[in-house]
């Protein structure tokens, strides 16, 4: 004997058999895909909500201090452009040794400003590696003064222990060049620097994390202060109809 069907069903087959509806996939927001200019790897998405500066933040500091390695690891974390101005300087003008020696120092870093002019005038966030001698030049200086500066130290023996040297040919000829160098530009860092990381001091991950939130506070400051500005700045009053009688 059957069971009793479900009050309330129909008794029989029912008269269409419902089609079933397939799976409706909303399309995955892509994410942005922004390569460096030195061809690396591609930024995350910027988390929501989060402001940072609409402008280039720029790291700056002595040869082989990381200003590469990490600036691309920070502008991954907040989901920015990265670029690197040595990079860029070669992609224009050739190896940077070659052209030091047919055109000589000064014509280099005319043209190094040069580069880092154009890149810094492009707007949105993004981090800028420069090169360990581009504070030599004034008008790069100047430059920095409306951008946040990141200076990253370190010493000559984490430099000699972890540095490529064969990419180094100066510090593999002459390995105590390095804390020369550095002798004469620290007042130039210095000057230009808003903040400090010692890379020798901390893993990559803890200095990634630490120069993150860095750059995100310096983009809620200068929200904070551009909304405190605008509420300053009172409504220009309406103009009275003025009148003249003949």
């Amino acid at each position: 004997m059957n069971e009793p069907r479900r009050a309330g069903r129909p008794v029989g087959p029912p008269e269409t058999r419902p089609v079933p509806t397939p799976p409706s996939f909303a399309p995955t927001a892509r994410r942005e895909r922004s390569r460096t200019a030195s061809g690396g790897r591609p930024a995350r998405r910027r988390r929501g909500g989060q402001r940072l500066p609409e402008r280039a933040i720029v790291f700056v500091g002595p040869m082989a201090a990381g200003k590469t390695s990490l600036g691309k690891r920070v502008a991954r974390e907040l989901g920015i452009p990265f670029v690197d101005t040595d990079a860029q300087f070669v992609r224009k003008y050739g190896p940077i040794a070659e052209f030091f020696v047919t055109h000589g120092e000064d014509e280099f870093r005319k043209r190094e400003a040069e580069v880092i002019a154009h890149e810094l005038a492009e707007a949105g966030a993004r981090i800028v590696a420069l090169g360990g001698g581009a504070v030599i030049h004034e008008g790069t200086r100047a430059l920095l003064a409306q951008h946040p500066v990141v200076l990253l130290m370190t010493t000559q023996e984490a430099v000699l222990r972890t540095a490529n040297l064969s990419k180094r040919p100066l510090l593999r000829d002459d390995p105590t060049s390095w804390g020369r160098i550095l002798k004469e530009r620290r007042p130039l860092y210095d000057a230009v620097a808003d903040v400090t990381f010692r890379t020798d001091r901390a893993t990559k991950d803890q200095l990634t994390e630490r120069a993150s939130r860095w750059v995100a506070a310096q983009g809620r400051k200068a929200w904070r202060e551009r909304n405190r500005t605008q509420e300053k700045t009172p409504s220009p009053e309406p103009l009275k109809e003025s009148r003249s009688d003949d």
